[in-house]
C-alpha cells in the first residue's frame, strides 16, 4: 500500500490572511517536497506534514471499498430480518434509494415506476422491479426473488399480491419511501393490516459506519477539498453565483464524484443570509461575504463542507462574526467522543454564538448525518439525546445570518472514533480572502 502524505502551506496575499495550499506527495518524498517549496517566492510560514489516514494511493483505494461482496448484503439482510422478528413485525417495506443502496448494494433511479423490497421477518426477500431495471439487481438472485412487471401493467396490484401472501396478522412496516398509493392499495385490499411508517432496523444500522464505508466518505471528502480549492481560485467580482456553482460540478466530477443534485449553494453578499439560498445569476461584487456549500457522491456515499470568502478588505464586524462562527464549530467538534450526547454539541456552539451576541442569527441546527444521503440520521440538534458511537458521521456547521447584509458558516463532517472525532475534509478554516 502506498502511503501519501499531506502537505499545508501558505501564499502570501498582502490584502488579508495568508492563503491556505495543499500539496500531496508519496511518502518518503515529503522532506525533498518542502525543501522545493521553501523556494518559490510568494510562499511563506513553517511547513506542516499533515498525515491522513485515507491518504492512498487511489487504485488501491477503490480496490479495498470495492463493495460487491454478496455475503455483505447477505448479513445486512439478515440482521434486519432478525430485529423484524425482535419487533414482533411481519415484514419491511422499503422503497427509499438509500435505504435500497445499504441493503442490496443498487441505487435505483426512482421515478414513476414502483420499486419494491419487500423483507419479511423469515423467508425469502422479495424484490418487485420494472423489468427494464431487472439486469442492475442480477446479481442479487442468490439472496431473494425477482418480480418483474412490464410497462403497462399495473405494479400496485403485482406489489398487492406479494405482500399478501407473505403477511399474516402482524404489523408491517413501511420506509419513508414508499409511496403512499401503494399503502392506500394494501388498506384497501386488506383492512385487517396493521401498516405503520418505521424503518429503526435500517437506520439503526446505517448511523455507524463501517470501515468501507468511511474509506468511501473519505474519498468523497477528498474530492471536495480539491474543488473547493479550485472554486476559491475563482472568485472575482464580475463573475455569477452560476458560473462557480459550475466551475464546482466540473470539478467534482473530473474527480470522479457525482455531484449533489440540490447543492452547490453559492451565496453571494446578501444571499449568504439565507442558509439554503438558490443559487443565482446575481455577480459577485468587492466587499461580498460568500458562501460555498457543496459535495459530491463516491461510491454511493456523500461529503458536504461550507467555507466563507470574501472579496476584498473584510470589515470589523464581519471578521467578529467570522471568528465567532470559527471558535463555536471548535469548541462543538473538540467535545466529540463517544459516549457524549449529541445534543450538548448543539448546546456548545449555541452558547458561544449567543454570547457574542448573535445568537437570534444561528437558525438551524448544528448538523446532520452523513453517508448514503446528504441529510440522515443522526440529526444535531439541543433536543437529541443520543449517546455517541463509534463510527457516527455527521456534520459541524454553525452559522450566522445577518438579513440584508452577510452570512458565515463553516462545515466539516466527522466520523466518531475511540478517541474523538476525525474530519472527512481538510481544507484549511482559515479566512479567504480574494
Amino acid at each position: 500500500m502506498t502511503a501519501i502524505t499531506t502537505i499545508s502551506f501558505t501564499r502570501v496575499n498582502p490584502r488579508c490572511a495568508a492563503l491556505p495550499l495543499v500539496v500531496h506527495c508519496l511518502e518518503g518524498t515529503a522532506r525533498e517536497c518542502i525543501s522545493t517549496l521553501s523556494k518559490v517566492q510568494g510562499i511563506s510560514g513553517h511547513f506542516a506534514l499533515r498525515s491522513f489516514k485515507r491518504h492512498n494511493s487511489r487504485n488501491e483505494r477503490q480496490g479495498d471499498e470495492t463493495m460487491t461482496d454478496m455475503n455483505l448484503y447477505a448479513e445486512r439482510l439478515g440482521r434486519l430480518q432478525e430485529g423484524l422478528g425482535r419487533e414482533g413485525v411481519q415484514a419491511q417495506l422499503v422503497a427509499s434509494p438509500a435505504n435500497l443502496a445499504y441493503l442490496l448494494g443498487q441505487r435505483p433511479m426512482v421515478l414513476e415506476r414502483l420499486l419494491l423490497l419487500v423483507v419479511p421477518a423469515q423467508g425469502e426477500p422479495r424484490l418487485i422491479i420494472p423489468q427494464m431495471h431487472t439486469g442492475e439487481f442480477a446479481h442479487l438472485q442468490g439472496l431473494l426473488a425477482m418480480d418483474p412487471w412490464k410497462d403497462g401493467e399495473d405494479p400496485l396490484l403485482l406489489a398487492t399480491k406479494v405482500i399478501t401472501e407473505m403477511v399474516g396478522v402482524l404489523p408491517v412496516q413501511c420506509d419513508r419511501g414508499v409511496p403512499a398509493v401503494l399503502a392506500l392499495a394494501l388498506r384497501n385490499h386488506f383492512p385487517s393490516l396493521t401498516l405503520r411508517v418505521a424503518e429503526g432496523s435500517i437506520a439503526k444500522a446505517r448511523i455507524r459506519k463501517e470501515a468501507a464505508e468511511v474509506n468511501r466518505l473519505l474519498a468523497a471528502g477528498e474530492a471536495a477539498d480539491r474543488a473547493m480549492a479550485e472554486a476559491v481560485r475563482m472568485l472575482r467580482p464580475g463573475m455569477s453565483e452560476l458560473e462557480i456553482a459550475g466551475a464546482i460540478i466540473a470539478s467534482l466530477l473530473r474527480e470522479g464524484a457525482e455531484p449533489d443534485p440540490s447543492l452547490p449553494i453559492v451565496a453571494s453578499g446578501p444571499n449568504g443570509a439565507f442558509p439554503h439560498h438558490n443559487t443565482c445569476s446575481r455577480s459577485l461584487e468587492s466587499g461580498d461575504a460568500i458562501v460555498l456549500d457543496f459535495g459530491g457522491r463516491c461510491q454511493g456515499y456523500f461529503s458536504d463542507m461550507t467555507r466563507t470568502a470574501f472579496l476584498g478588505d473584510p470589515p470589523k464586524e464581519f471578521l467578529r462574526v467570522y471568528r465567532t462562527v470559527a471558535e463555536a464549530k471548535e469548541k462543538a467538534t473538540s467535545a466529540i467522543r463517544p459516549g457524549v450526547r449529541i445534543g450538548e454539541l448543539d448546546r456548545i456552539a449555541r452558547a458561544h454564538i449567543e454570547a457574542a451576541g448573535y445568537g437570534p442569527f444561528f437558525t438551524h441546527r448544528l448538523g446532520h448525518g452523513l453517508g448514503l444521503e446528504v441529510h440522515e440520521e443522526p440529526y444535531v440538534h439541543a433536543g437529541n439525546d443520543l449517546q455517541l458511537e463509534e463510527g457516527m458521521c455527521f456534520s459541524v456547521e454553525p452559522g450566522v445570518y445577518l438579513p440584508g447584509r452577510f452570512g458565515v458558516r463553516l462545515e466539516d463532517c466527522v466520523v466518531v472514533e475511540s478517541d474523538g472525532p476525525r474530519s472527512l475534509t481538510a481544507y484549511p478554516l482559515d479566512l479567504i480572502c480574494r
